[in-house]
């Protein structure tokens, strides 16, 4: 698609980045992932949406064709992933449902409330969706690494872990090349202070 249909423009993407540093260098510091990811990840998927995003938000927030899951937020994460990550940061002792703003106990990725559940925070909490965003970036971690150790990955293992967090695939595409190199130009960026 051009960049007539994208709903949110480099400039602005990174605005928003700028006004949650705080929220991402916190979800950084409790998480130890690196804050450049999260930022790369968020940037390439805000500037990524288009008008096709809206729409399918739309379906699922009324149920039009009875669309139950899409991707949705500053993360474009799935009710469905975000709720996979969630358990997974749970299971470990990461985090608990009820300070991520869900239901006290375990969610179930078959049944079609929860994964509601999980969406609408998604769609609606800004802040809750760059966490569940970078609990998925610990998941994909886990999945293609067989360990959570962003401090020790090889360049190609975070390629891995950053493409795993758009597609289900165990090769690096070329999203996890772009937002890898998005996520070093961040890092060598000086941030004011």
């Amino acid at each position: 698609m051009t960049g007539l249909w994208k709903t949110i423009r480099p400039r602005r993407a990174e605005k928003l980045l700028e006004r949650y540093d705080p929220w991402i260098d916190e979800l950084s510091g409790k998480y130890a992932v690196p804050p450049e990811l999260i930022r790369a990840i968020l940037y390439k998927e805000m500037t990524g949406t288009d008008i096709m995003d809206l729409a399918a938000d739309l379906a699922v927030r009324t149920g039009l064709f009875r669309k139950k899951d899409s991707s949705t937020g500053y993360g474009q994460i799935f009710g469905y992933v975000g709720l996979n990550a969630v358990n997974f940061a749970v299971d470990r002792g990461l985090t608990d449902y009820a300070s991520l703003g869900l239901p006290p106990r375990r969610l179930d990725p078959r049944n079609a409330d929860d994964v509601k559940t999980v969406w609408r925070l998604l769609n609606r909490d800004p802040r809750a969706n760059i966490e569940i965003s970078t609990l998925n970036l610990l998941c994909a971690a886990q999945e293609m690494t067989g360990r959570i150790d962003f401090a020790h990955y090889t360049p190609q293992e975070l390629k891995l872990i950053l493409t795993r967090y758009n597609a289900n695939v165990k090769h690096i595409s070329p999203y996890g090349e772009e937002v890898y190199a998005r996520a070093m130009a961040y890092k060598n960026r000086r941030r004011p202070t």
